[in-house]
């Protein structure tokens, strides 16, 4: 059956378009009389408003806030999505949710955004991907926000956290311990997240006093098994470092299991610092001492961003927000061994 139009509903009602407009939209200005007249047509021919129309007759704004991640399994996706939430919760919109893995072009993702015509505004998770799509979508007057952004830094607004200060304040309190042998194990450096962190690594070792050796920087590119067989070799050298800064918390885990591997403990005789403090690093063995990072206040922030801009009140981009991180001290670092 051919789909029943708007312009059908008012030839049938009698009326005019923009009086069955004002029904759908529930209107005062509408007589009752007529409003139960279109009402049963809209009710006999099983018309569904079209949410776009609908969004258009009562703002001009499209209904829908989109969101583009990473994937849903992806460990950061929950408390960046309940902060998104709970702002827009609050709002006439709703969330679309769109996924789109790395090693997968988001570039379809966003030609069926544009085509459906419901988003406002998207929001973008973690993605090292080409900005090219996203730059397209932000020319044709989609507004978009990105949230944790691995990969370059383009002309759009994004919020993320202090990698810079985390990494310096993790590194100084292994400094604090004693620890002058302190290793980092880095996630690939084309990311300027992990630019950040190694920067704040070596400038609290320059700031202490302390030489930078290149030879204890190793890059894991944020994978388990590569880093545990680098921190085994650190590790079997007669200067072996007494401490490890890692990028990230699974790879921290890594080291654990390699120090383990190796006959030492943690933190007695290694301790590890991590980053982004994932739920599991609470529950590991011992408890992982790292860099937690405000995820649920990045997606309030950057969902607060968005609106603002889609309303006409945001800041012309590009505008970047950088959030505090917050050192989380457990079992896994302790003092210099003796």
């Amino acid at each position: 059956m051919e789909k029943i139009t708007i312009r059908d509903i008012a030839r049938l009602a009698g009326v005019s378009k923009s009086t069955v407009s004002l029904v759908i939209n529930n209107s005062p200005r509408v007589d009752p009389a007529t409003r139960r007249r279109v009402l049963a047509v809209i009710t006999r021919h099983n018309y569904v408003p079209s949410a776009t129309a609908s969004a258009l007759a009562k703002g001009g704004r499209p209904p829908f806030i989109g969101m583009i991640v990473p994937g849903l399994t992806w460990r950061m996706v929950a408390p960046l999505n309940f902060g998104v939430a709970s702002v827009i919760e609050r709002t006439p919109y709703e969330i679309i949710l769109y996924t789109s893995t790395n090693d997968r072009d988001y570039g379809p993702v966003i030609d069926r955004m544009l085509a459906s015509g419901l988003s406002a505004g998207v929001l973008v998770i973690n993605q090292d991907q080409p900005m090219k799509p996203l730059l397209d979508l932000h020319e044709q007057g989609v507004p978009v926000v990105l949230i944790n952004t691995l990969g370059s830094h383009f002309d759009l607004p994004s919020v993320e956290a202090d990698n810079y200060e985390g990494a310096y304040g993790a590194v100084r309190h292994l400094l604090d311990l004693g620890h002058r042998r302190i290793a980092s194990l880095a996630g690939p450096m084309t990311y300027p997240c992990c630019q950040d962190r190694q920067r704040g690594y070596e400038d609290a070792l320059t700031g202490a006093g302390v030489p930078i050796d290149p030879s204890l920087t190793s890059q894991s590119g944020f994978e388990p098994p590569i880093a545990r067989e680098l921190v085994r070799e650190l590790l079997g050298r007669a200067d072996r470092p007494t401490a490890v800064f890692a990028h990230n918390d699974v790879t921290a885990y890594a080291a654990m299991e390699a120090a383990a591997d190796r006959g030492l403990r943690v933190p007695e005789d290694l301790s590890v610092v991590g980053f982004d403090d994932i739920p599991s690093s609470a529950h590991v063995k011992p408890a992982l001492t790292t860099v937690g990072q405000p995820f649920e206040a990045m997606g309030e922030q950057a969902a607060r961003m968005l609106l603002a801009i889609v309303s006409g009140e945001g800041p012309p981009p590009p505008t970047r927000i950088h959030l505090p991180t917050a050192l989380i001290v457990r079992d896994s670092t302790g003092p210099v061994p003796a």
